[in-house]
């Protein structure tokens, strides 16, 4: 279920598979095997939606699924294109998505529970820790980001702070988020 309306149900094997049986899905690439949705939906009550953009990045399943539905699954939702990371080098765009971001500062150490990673620049990220995280498991995450965007061969500066982690309760928790375009959250500010 989506803002949209209902746009997928999971089967008895946790494949989602897509409401096309009453939507018409286009697929838009965006790289890496990924893909953003663009619906039609004709038959709602209220306002119709004509190829609407979505903003969700989609891996959608190759493979039919053992339960037998006809309808297309989807492997995995990665994340909202708005917040992958863009960076730009001599060879051309490179995008990294969220999960990819996420997945790397999580398994650098058990004891991260919370954590916002903000792109804020062209070359610019600020990793947000928990203040009362060992300095270690932090510099870990740290580590783990410098990794990830080295062996992608991008120079990317970043900034670890740890600061309070406030329970934000007026959005939608956004633990990786590009801010190229919007303003650094002041609740996130802290000190080292």
């Amino acid at each position: 279920m989506a803002t949209e309306g209902l746009l997928g149900v999971s089967c008895s094997h946790g494949m989602v598979h897509l409401a096309e049986d009453s939507i018409y899905f286009e697929f838009e690439p965006v790289g890496d095997g990924l893909v953003t949705p663009i619906i039609t939906a004709f038959a709602r009550q209220t306002q119709i939606m004509a190829r609407y953009r979505m903003n969700d990045l989609l891996h959608l399943s190759e493979e039919p699924c053992p339960c037998g539905s006809p309808l297309q699954g989807v492997a995995e939702i990665v994340g909202r294109m708005d917040d992958v990371f863009k960076f730009y080098t001599s060879k051309g765009e490179v995008l990294i998505t969220p999960d990819i971001l996420r997945n790397a500062v999580v398994d650098a150490d058990r004891k991260i529970e919370d954590f916002r990673i903000l792109q804020t620049g062209k070359t610019q990220v600020e990793l947000v820790l928990a203040r009362e995280l060992p300095v270690a498991a932090a510099n870990a995450a740290r580590q783990a980001l410098v990794d990830l965007f080295e062996a992608r061969q991008l120079d990317v500066n970043i900034d670890l702070k740890q600061a309070h982690m406030p329970l934000q309760t007026k959005r939608k928790l956004r633990r990786v988020e590009n801010r190229l375009r919007q303003p650094v959250d002041a609740s996130l500010q802290g000190q080292n």
